[in-house]
């Protein structure tokens, strides 16, 4: 009869047990110097190990030739606790014997010396099943237990486990296995059973079993069966549900790119494939995930989670994203998935989300404005950003002259006196020169360049959320002045606050020696000469009307 690759290889000493040296280490130290608990309590997330070292517990305890604290697997109390025909080891499942009267026949049970090893061992597992009442009943015998008995509780929340059964046992957290570890375990297993399995397969299921060995080993002994007994990263993929490594690439790209019509095509295509819609989403929200990781401090501490993608891809990812637009990306996968488990169309449900990730900077929630703000920073600190033209580089607009009635003396090109043209908003060369207090010649009229050097100088103490605000602000120099202004009330206000004032103007002192900075009200618009006008019409006669604006 065949048996399932979880149950085939599950360790039968503490040799075997992967990813959790430490508590294999205590416990081997323990059976081999006889100074053993009467309780221990393991906790941790599923298939990490709980329930097969607390058989290989039991073995140690009653072996009858332990070596270095492991049990020989040869004896007759090994040989009998491994097949399940040595009575005095008793495995509890607490999920369905919850009641005080099963403790309670326990604890009658208990008092008594075991038939065939040297102690009883009562493994419960998923222990913090137990009603209120079944704890108290086992808390007495606990707390003066026979000799002759032994308690390893395991459960999955600790949290839901009383104090007082906590407090009188040894507890023992077993951790996620890392993903490298469950990878080799992978490939020894595949060895062993005559089929092969490709590194990216490897990794991939290592990735899907979110620490946990059982989980992998279900998952490699399903891809091994579709597989014939070659297992590729398409296998798996097959197996799950997901889409193909760069049909799932290409559709993260689109979303990065806020091209909505990419990102739908995309999706219909996984949903007519045939693909799981809820796997396919949680693989985004991997690679999203992944990609926030590379682009903080801590991008090599912590391992990557979409094993199938490059440094280099997901780098690429990285370029086109800011770290609240991720957040918010995450955030937006992980509710999709949760509401898709509940939904009555679940490729709506997708399709919304892909909206969502798309054109959500375009919504008015907070955390949308923070992003598109997180992206105008990003912008003007690279130097991409679009130049204003200024209102004085406009040329005065004029009306057609307007002619009486009357003949109108005919007059030659040289007789119509020069008009003088209004002054430009010219280069800076152009400006008249002044010198500063300082010494040193400043440019007049535009303060742009000059603001820029205050602004930048400043940008350490100001709010982060007001820098990109000051970068449209107007700036005028006129006489070692620099005048700021804006016609947005909210950003003048800003401006205007003495916290504020008081750092640009200290960054002034260090950027631009000699130059003051005021704030105010809009500057109106500059008048132009106007001193050839009276010429021209003394030169054309009474008869002609001109209007300038």
């Amino acid at each position: 009869m065949y048996q399932a690759l979880y149950r085939k290889w599950r360790p039968q000493s503490f040799a075997d047990v992967v990813g959790q040296s430490a508590i294999c280490d205590t416990l081997t130290k323990q059976v081999e110097t006889g100074k053993t608990s009467h309780a221990y309590l393991f906790s941790g997330s599923r298939g990490t190990g709980k329930t097969t070292c607390a058989k290989i517990l039991a073995k140690a305890i009653n072996c009858e030739n332990p070596f270095h604290g492991n049990p020989c697997n040869k004896c007759p109390s090994c040989v009998g606790i491994t097949s399940g025909e040595v009575m005095d080891v008793v495995e509890i499942d607490a999920a369905s014997n919850n009641g005080v009267d099963y403790v309670r026949d326990l604890r009658d049970e208990a008092i008594y010396s075991p038939a065939n090893v040297r102690k009883r061992v009562y493994i419960i597992d998923e222990v913090h099943m137990f009603s209120t009442s079944a704890f108290n009943a086992l808390l007495k015998i606990m707390e003066e237990p026979p000799e002759h008995v032994a308690f390893i509780l395991a459960t999955t929340e600790l949290h839901k486990v009383p104090a007082t059964i906590a407090s009188r046992c040894q507890r023992f957290i077993f951790k996620r296995i890392p993903l490298t570890a469950i990878a080799e375990r992978l490939q020894f297993i595949t060895r062993s059973e005559g089929a092969s399995l490709s590194d990216d397969a490897a990794g991939y299921i290592a990735s899907l079993s979110d620490g946990a060995m059982r989980d992998a080993l279900s998952l490699l002994d399903q891809c091994i069966s579709v597989g014939d007994g070659e297992v590729t990263a398409e296998t798996v993929e097959n197996v799950v549900g997901l889409a193909g490594r760069k049909q799932t690439f290409d559709m993260a790209l689109a979303i990065a790119d806020r091209d909505l019509g990419k990102t739908l095509t995309f999706l219909n295509e996984i949903y007519t494939g045939g693909k799981n819609l809820t796997s396919v989403l949680g693989e985004l929200s991997e690679i999203f995930r992944d990609v926030l990781i590379i682009k903080t401090a801590c991008g090599e501490a912590l391992p990557r989670l979409s094993a199938r993608y490059t440094d280099g891809e997901l780098s690429s990812l990285a370029e086109r994203f800011d770290n609240m637009r991720l957040c918010r990306a995450i955030a937006a996968l992980q509710n999709a998935t949760s509401a898709i488990a509940a939904s009555s169309n679940k490729r709506i449900d997708a399709e919304l989300c892909c909206v969502s990730l798309c054109e959500g900077a375009d919504s008015g929630d907070v955390d949308a404005l923070i992003s598109r703000v997180n992206e105008l920073e990003n912008k003007l600190k690279n130097g991409v950003f679009t130049e204003v033209p200024s209102i004085s580089a406009a040329a005065p607009v004029k009306e057609p002259a307007r002619v009486s009635q009357g003949d109108v003396p005919k007059q030659s090109a040289s007789d119509v006196p020069e008009v003088r043209k209004p002054a430009e908003a010219s280069p800076m060369a152009e400006r008249e020169q002044k010198p500063s207090s300082s010494g040193a010649a400043v440019p007049q009229g535009d303060g742009r360049e000059i603001w820029g050097k205050i602004l930048a100088a400043a940008k350490p103490k100001l709010s982060p959320g007001v820098v990109p605000l000051f970068g449209g602000v107007s700036a005028t120099l006129s006489d070692n002045t620099l005048s700021l202004s804006s016609e947005n009330a909210f950003v003048l206000q800003m401006l205007t606050r003495s916290e504020n004032m008081d750092i640009l103007r200290s960054a002034a002192a260090q950027a631009a020696p000699g130059i003051v900075v005021t704030a105010g009200k809009k500057a109106e618009a500059p008048k132009f000469e106007t001193s050839g006008i009276d010429e021209l019409l003394e030169g054309l006669g009474d008869d002609i009307e001109i209007t300038v604006k």
